[in-house]
């Protein structure tokens, strides 16, 4: 039976359809962000965890062995704590440039910690331990509209409600259904002690993780290599152990009689080693024993012939902390580093802890605050940087901050940067109008100025000024009662007669005035055009001339001028 080449061509058609279909880009009906029409692009790698063909399994590493390493280990339990620490009193705040973007976001977290009793802080923390110790960490949405100020919003064509809640799941029970490239289809808890199990569609969970190979369901756990090394150094520290116990009480070796004089017999057959050995037996602790020249006791121990294992415990115990990522300084051994030593060395684990905060930084600001705006009705403030709203943490290492922030002032103080270019290197917004009011110059340095200058010339603009001020004790009846003063005291007596002007270098000013650029070698006899305005400005002010003949004078003035 022959088929045509048309009827191949459509039935291969078909098949590419078929095959194609699942990879075309089909629009997010979720957020119109900006007007833009979003579209979802898949990824094309296949991993591992396909050999599963979309069954349930559980991931690639067992936490069990490390969450019970956590329990029993005093250095691996320390560590952990330590940079969880060292997160929590950092701190963090959320940012941005439009502060009612921000107070939204603040107003949501503050619902959400009221309606499930989960503080948002205790959850950060709660995040940082498990990525400290699993390099993993779910968390789940609970959501309900009625509990919960968002608003219902389309995601991959079917609704879904607010987000009323966030919690913590333990990773080591999470087991997972994905697709061949990787992307979750569930996430199912089960607990094994009791046979519950509950399952959780990929919009309602987060995944934070660190150290993801390509290919894995989960990041590789940082601590995981180094459970060989603690279990050798356990091990070494017992055999120690052993040895000290069978060195602590030594072994007594008593010699009865020698080739001279041989042990003796009793009159009862008795011999005399047996006499000793059944005196020593129920001889008390604090006993003594008595006996001739015959007798000798010798205490046999190691006898400076034992191993000396202080070198290898050094060695093993230093693999240790390399691996949890600490210093001996860290863990509270000081050994023989200074200072400076003991700071340069903690920079590694100074590091690590602003890894472990940027990369919970990364997942909140992605998968929480973005959520959150989008149920807010602010979808136009996850592309737009004038209403990005971020999750800030605080700097870990205090000392580097203190150094890179006394650059920064050096290079604004030299003109290098600009102010916006200093702030941002500070970690702070740049300054709008309000924020610029308050300001320490705008505050305390400008109003100083301007009282200096006001005492010098009364009626100045910065004079003018502080007696419209509301905040200043300057009134506008001082500053003319000084003003007059100032022009009796300035002016000049009749021919002949000293001038009642008491500064001392006044001619001297005339003849060869100074500014910032020198001192004149003769006075200064053309006038401009400003010279003749200032004049002008300074008869109306303080001369008892009417205002026509000043003005009048002023027009010849102008007309002379060149």
């Amino acid at each position: 039976m022959k088929i045509s080449n048309a009827l191949i061509n459509k039935a291969l058609k078909i098949i590419d359809n078929k095959i194609n279909a699942s990879d075309q880009n089909k629009p997010l009906y979720i957020e119109n962000i900006s007007g833009l029409k979003v579209k979802r692009v898949e990824n094309k790698a296949y991993i591992y965890g396909d050999r599963h063909r979309g069954n349930w399994f559980r991931p690639e590493y067992d936490l069990t062995e490390l969450q019970i390493a956590q329990d029993t280990d005093a250095y691996l339990f320390k560590a952990i704590q330590k940079k969880v620490s060292k997160v929590t009193l950092a701190g963090w705040e959320f940012v941005g440039k439009d502060k009612e973007i921000v107070n939204y976001i603040k107003r949501r977290l503050k619902e959400i910690e009221i309606v499930s009793g989960m503080p948002f802080d205790l959850l950060i923390i709660q995040t940082a331990q498990d990525l400290a110790r699993y390099s993993n960490c779910m968390w789940v949405k609970v959501r309900n509209v009625e509990a919960s100020s968002g608003v219902i919003r389309p995601h991959f064509n079917k609704e879904v409600d607010p987000v009323a809640g966030y919690f913590i799941l333990p990773f080591e029970t999470l087991w997972f259904k994905v697709k061949p490239n990787g992307e979750i289809k569930k996430v199912m808890q089960l607990m094994h002690n009791t046979g519950k199990s509950n399952e959780f569609n990929p919009e309602d969970v987060i995944h934070f993780y660190t150290n993801k190979k390509p290919g894995f369901t989960m990041g590789t756990p940082e601590l995981l290599p180094v459970l060989e090394d603690i279990a050798l150094l356990r091990r070494m520290e017992e055999n120690v152990e052993t040895m000290i116990d069978s060195n602590l009480n030594p072994l007594f070796h008593y010699t009865v009689g020698n080739d001279q004089h041989p042990e003796r017999y009793g009159a009862d057959g008795v011999k005399e080693t047996d006499v000793v050995r059944q005196t020593l037996e129920y001889m008390p602790a604090g006993g003594i024993f008595v006996s001739d020249h015959r007798h000798k006791i010798e205490a046999i121990g190691s006898e400076g012939k034992a191993l000396s294992v202080q070198e290898y415990l050094d060695y093993f115990k230093k693999r240790v902390f390399s691996g949890l990522g600490v210093t001996p300084m860290d863990m509270g051994e000081s050994d023989s580093a200074n200072s400076s030593t003991a700071s340069s060395l903690s920079k590694s684990a100074i590091q690590d802890i602003e890894a472990l905060q940027n990369a919970i930084k990364i997942f909140i600001d992605t998968y929480v605050i973005n959520e959150l705006l989008i149920e807010g009705g602010y979808g136009d403030a996850i592309i737009d940087p004038d209403k990005k709203v971020e999750i800030k943490f605080g700097t870990v290492d205090k000392e580097e901050k203190s150094k890179l922030e006394n650059q920064t002032i050096q290079l604004w103080l030299n003109k290098l940067i600009t102010e916006n270019e200093a702030r941002k290197r500070l970690g702070e917004k740049p300054l709008d109008d309000g924020e610029r009011e308050n300001t320490y110059f705008t505050l305390y340095e400008e109003p100083l100025a301007m009282l200096k200058i006001a005492g010098a010339i009364p009626m100045s603009a910065p004079a003018q000024a502080l007696a419209e001020s509301k905040t200043s004790a300057i009134t506008k009846e001082q500053n003319n009662k000084a003003a007059s003063e100032e022009v009796k005291k300035n002016k000049v007596g009749p021919k002949g007669e000293p001038s009642n002007n008491k500064a001392p270098n006044l001619s001297a000013n005339i003849s060869r005035p100074a500014n910032q650029n020198g001192i004149r070698t003769a006075p200064k006899l053309t006038h401009d055009k400003n010279d003749l305005i200032n004049n002008a400005i300074n008869s109306l002010l303080y001369s008892d001339e009417s205002v026509e003949s000043i003005i009048q004078k002023y027009k010849q003035e102008v007309s002379n001028v060149k």
